[in-house]
């Protein structure tokens, strides 16, 4: 029990967010530019903090994560203080529209349904769907899993791609949610699970280091900053503001220290390529 409760903690299903924001305003919010956001002093982030390693709190309180850096890194280049607000991804984006955050770094995938209601910056990282595995297993692909036992969360797009690609003699062995996954692997249940990337590094703090790695890569996508539809001017600030991260490195290292491993290749706009097909990834 105190094994899965710890699970639990380090696969997304910490404490809830310190608040949920208060039902979104009906009025729309004023046109935004960069030399508003600079006169006001203040970057208002949504971002979401029971998501680790993305944002969440940590064991001395601190509000920490990859998005809650990188929005003080932003607002450190805009001269201006960051200010967390607290957001889901069900109300994220009405918190946008209606100004209650000048932008959202959110664990915001670039998806065409988005790509209809807000502006997305150029990515600034990937967020791949993997599976992950003992480190001596030589599995590369769906080929490899006969005769391997895969645990999934049940109704997920990782359950969703074994069922349709697993080859004959492959056992696929669901759970209600990722916790149990994670534990069904650690304890030896299983040989293989399907989840995020990032659930490498807690999988590690469970298990120790050297035990599992990511074998190979369902799915990517691209998380990128959101801004209003009407904010050209701020996605094309936020745009060059990740080029400039990329090119000084330092993206980079936020990924190594948060995600692990290296930053893969990103488009370099927020309006075209939302994914890459797996066979690029591999």
């Amino acid at each position: 029990m105190k094994l899965l409760q710890r699970i639990r903690r380090l696969t997304f299903s910490a404490v809830l967010a310190l608040a949920a924001l208060a039902p979104a305003a009906i009025a729309p919010a004023n046109a935004q530019t960069v030399e508003s956001i600079k006169k006001g002093g203040v970057l208002k982030i949504g971002s979401q903090v029971a998501q680790v390693p993305w944002g969440f709190t940590d064991a001395s309180g601190k509000l920490t994560g990859f998005d809650i850096e990188l929005g003080e890194m932003l607002a450190k280049d805009l001269g201006v203080k960051a200010e967390v607000t607290p957001v889901t991804s069900s109300n994220r984006v009405a918190a946008l529209l209606t100004g209650q955050v000048d932008v959202l770094a959110a664990v915001m995938g670039i998806f065409p349904d988005r790509q209809k209601v807000v502006l997305f910056s150029r990515p600034y990282t990937t967020n791949d769907t993997v599976y992950i595995g003992k480190l001596s297993a030589n599995i590369k692909g769906w080929n490899d899993l006969k005769g391997v036992r895969v645990g999934v969360p049940r109704g997920t797009p990782q359950d969703i791609a074994i069922t349709k690609a697993a080859p004959a003699g492959a056992t696929i062995q669901r759970f209600d949610d990722d916790a149990s996954t994670v534990q069904a692997l650690v304890a030896g249940q299983v040989d293989m699970i399907g989840g995020a990337a990032t659930q490498v590094r807690n999988i590690e703090q469970v298990a120790g280091a050297g035990k599992f790695e990511e074998k190979f890569v369902v799915a990517r996508a691209f998380n990128a900053f959101a801004v209003r539809p009407d904010a050209r001017e701020w996605a094309t600030y936020l745009s060059d503001f990740v080029a400039r991260k990329l090119a000084s490195g330092e993206l980079q290292a936020l990924y190594k220290k948060w995600i692990g491993g290296d930053l893969a290749r990103l488009p370099d706009t927020g309006e075209g390529e939302a994914a890459l097909p797996v066979s690029m990834v591999q």
